[in-house]
């Protein structure tokens, strides 16, 4: 949707001096603001409910599959009935290292997307020599293509059930793409570790949400890991919003360096996770501990 709005952009400046009796800002209000106003529309009965209420949901699942549903959660991990709210009910979670880890790694990898996203067209235009109007058409191929890396990580995680792995290589790839985007004077090798960069970081975004959800349980406990991943998601775009800085032009290295660091930082957070992950799973099978308060 991102690369859509750039490809809309270029069309919005096209039209800066107006068409019609309506300026080019005006259209993309107008034009931008309308499609949101329908999806919002259309989604209210799109969205799919809870479980135990998803065969009330628009052509989902019928009566006896949200009950084979409710039952496999339930299995795996009891929580379909929250619990009643208390404050100490929510502030115990706080004692979990876990959700700070995976708040970090939001935080980490919103990081590089803010930055990237937002200021690719400023790096083509300024770092690589673009025109205005070919530094925003050539910013939209780049997530085109992530569609690809999105698939194949995704389908390969859930073939293996496997995500740590995943992130690890997904980092990996970004870290050579930000190392080609910031190391090389070819403007092709530039351009091509772009799209090797953004490929990657979206389909960390798949890859993280999965790996978070699998290894949170209980109703509040979710609450509150999803609102501490959200807060520090929140920070990561501020930060994101400052490391590319237009005196550091062509090269940006303030922004490589530190996105570079930022998914070797999420690497070190993997390995971590992993470590602790096959040691409790270790114990439970040998019925020595309860993980997440499953059996």
């Amino acid at each position: 949707m991102r690369r859509s709005n750039n490809t809309g952009n270029w069309w919005y400046s096209e039209l800066r001096d107006g068409y019609g009796e309506l300026k080019g800002w005006q259209w993309m209000y107008l034009i931008q603001g309308g499609v949101a106003y329908i999806m919002g529309i259309i989604t209210y009965w799109w969205m799919v409910d809870f479980p135990e209420k998803a065969n009330l949901s628009f052509h989902f699942l019928d009566e006896a599959e949200t009950k084979r549903a409710v039952a496999r959660i339930q299995i795996d991990r009891g929580d379909v009935d929250p619990n009643p709210f208390t404050w100490t009910e929510i502030l115990r979670h706080f004692l979990d290292p876990k959700i700070y880890g995976f708040a970090a790694m939001f935080f980490l990898l919103n990081l590089v997307t803010t930055a990237l996203s937002y200021f690719l067209p400023i790096i083509l235009q300024g770092g690589m020599g673009f025109t205005a109007n070919q530094a925003i058409l050539l910013s939209a191929p780049p997530y085109y293509y992530a569609v690809i890396p999105v698939l194949l990580s995704s389908r390969i995680a859930d073939k293996y059930r496997l995500r740590g792995p995943v992130i690890s290589f997904n980092s990996l790839c970004l870290i050579a793409g930000f190392g080609m985007l910031g190391f090389s004077d070819q403007v092709t090798v530039r351009y091509v570790g772009c799209y090797l960069a953004t490929g990657a970081y979206i389909s960390n975004w798949a890859a993280l949400n999965s790996y978070q959800a699998n290894n949170i349980t209980g109703q509040w406990k979710r609450a509150v890991t999803a609102a501490a991943v959200t807060a520090c998601n929140g920070l990561g775009g501020v930060a994101g919003s400052f490391i590319v800085r237009q005196n550091e032009a062509p090269h940006y290295m303030s922004a490589i360096w530190i996105s570079i660091g930022s998914h070797a930082l999420m690497i070190g957070f993997v390995l971590v996770f992993s470590a602790y992950f096959f040691a409790a799973n270790r114990l439970q099978r040998k019925g020595k501990k309860i993980i997440e308060l499953t059996v």
